[in-house]
């Protein structure tokens, strides 16, 4: 079972936080659709929307970093490396086997990883860097 978004994943950015709600909202459509028996159809478009939402979202985090002078940065670029990892071998196996209820599953479990994980851990220290200003702030 999928989280809802809370304020407790909130990091208090206002376009990363909306972007993050969104990946929520994406999250719980692909969940539904493989309760309702629809995942081999839904992974296309899981694995098509965790892309261009994780180029997007990427973009404006790394962006956002940079300009705050995040010493974290480095680390915090090879954690969105390994998402993209993730996705092209989910991808691989899309192209090789087709799709299937075993890779929506899948799908699903790098998105409640990636959304817990990801978001309450790693995106709240360059949120508290900002917010505090302190450079020992890191990953």
């Amino acid at each position: 079972m999928l989280r809802d978004w809370s304020d407790v994943y909130s990091i208090g950015i206002a376009e990363i936080d909306e972007q993050h709600r969104g990946f929520f909202e994406a999250a719980h459509r692909l969940y539904e659709d493989i309760l309702d028996r629809e995942g081999r159809n839904a992974v296309v478009e899981a694995i098509t929307f965790m892309r261009d939402y994780a180029n997007r979202h990427f973009e404006t985090e790394e962006a956002f970093m940079r300009e705050h002078d995040y010493p974290g940065l480095k680390d915090h670029l090879r954690q969105h490396a390994a998402f993209f990892r993730r996705l092209d071998e989910l991808e691989n196996d899309l192209m090789i086997f087709g799709p299937s209820q075993d890779l929506a599953d899948r799908a699903l479990d790098i998105t409640q990883d990636w959304l817990i994980d990801h978001i309450a851990d790693e995106d709240m220290l360059y949120s508290l860097h900002v917010k505090t200003g302190d450079a020992r702030v890191t990953i």
